[in-house]
């Protein structure tokens, strides 16, 4: 994927793409070629999406740094050049950030998620020095991920700075407040390619944001690729009745799975499995949904015309 034409390609959902374990929780990397398949084949492709791997809906923290490279180059292998692959490059160790980055350039994903070190708290002289690190060190661009709720919430200046970086040239946004994720969207929209993190799908494109995080991909990927071409098509008030009609149910439910457990591969999970995809358990400490919650899961799943996948044929059956 060429830096140049970014923004052709680096836009619509983007796909917390789940990192399927066999029972033993080791890497099941078949199964994770299996799912990137079918998610390419019902509408994330270029242009339309991007797959976002060994982020944290693919339960990077549990993972070692052997296993995060073994998924981005199955990754790859699997979108076939026919969809954009990125991954998280998180971690405490900036060595480690720096060497899968390089992983990551070398295979060919379009790019690389950094955000600031995490556990000792980070100030924004640390943010700053760590971008400007993985910069000197490696040739994968950038998309910064604002992860304030782990203890940095970044300032405008802070991400100004960030932006003049040669290889920062995306960013992943979310903020703590109304007015901060307003006014980052107002100055770095047309500097930086801004991807909605926080549920803001309509205003965020309204203000110029090329797209936003999803899980819904995983298990439904055509219902995301169509809000997408609503926002498009700069339809907000049919793209907010499609939202309304699933995603905020999704959310609601969602919910109830992280009061009982951490991590997003419970709920992710669940829902690939319930449509007929492979996705294992979680890693622990993380424990799959109760089947209290996977009965009700089923239930708005049919009421909503979730497709099922049939995968022995390549394609999907209707729900019910």
């Amino acid at each position: 994927m060429k830096v140049e034409n970014i923004r052709d390609w680096l836009c619509g959902p983007m796909v917390a793409v789940a990192t399927p374990f066999n029972e033993d929780y080791s890497l099941d990397l078949d199964a994770l070629q299996t799912n990137i398949r079918y998610m390419v084949e019902n509408g994330v492709h270029t242009g339309q999406g991007t797959l976002l791997v060994g982020g944290a809906g693919g339960e990077h923290p549990t993972m070692n740094v052997d296993e995060r490279k073994a998924v981005m180059t199955a990754a790859m292998e699997a979108a076939n050049g026919e969809a954009p692959v990125l991954s998280s490059v998180q971690h405490t160790d900036y060595r480690v950030i720096i060497e899968l980055a390089n992983h990551a350039h070398d295979v060919g994903l379009g790019g690389v998620q950094v955000g600031p070190t995490y556990y000792y708290e980070p100030t924004e002289g640390d943010a700053y020095r760590l971008f400007e690190l993985v910069n000197q060190e490696s040739d994968a661009s950038i998309m910064i991920y604002h992860t304030w709720w782990e203890g940095l919430t970044m300032s405008l200046g802070l991400l100004d700075d960030l932006a003049a970086i040669d290889t920062v040239r995306a960013l992943k946004w979310s903020a703590p407040n109304e007015s901060l994720y307003r006014d980052g969207l107002v100055n770095l929209a047309d500097r930086l390619v801004c991807i909605d993190n926080s549920g803001q799908q309509i205003f965020s494109h309204i203000m110029g944001a090329r797209g936003f995080i999803t899980h819904l991909s995983g298990f439904w990927p055509q219902y995301p690729a169509e809000i997408w071409n609503l926002l498009e098509a700069r339809d907000y008030e049919a793209a907010r009745q499609r939202l309304a009609d699933f995603k905020w149910k999704w959310t609601q439910w969602r919910a109830k799975v992280a009061a009982n457990t951490g991590g997003e591969g419970p709920f992710i999970k669940s829902a690939m499995e319930a449509v007929g995809l492979k996705a294992g358990p979680p890693r622990p400490p993380s424990i799959r949904a109760s089947q209290y919650l996977l009965d009700e899961l089923e239930v708005f799943l049919n009421e909503c015309n979730v497709p099922r996948v049939n995968q022995q044929h390549g394609g999907a059956m209707a729900a019910g």
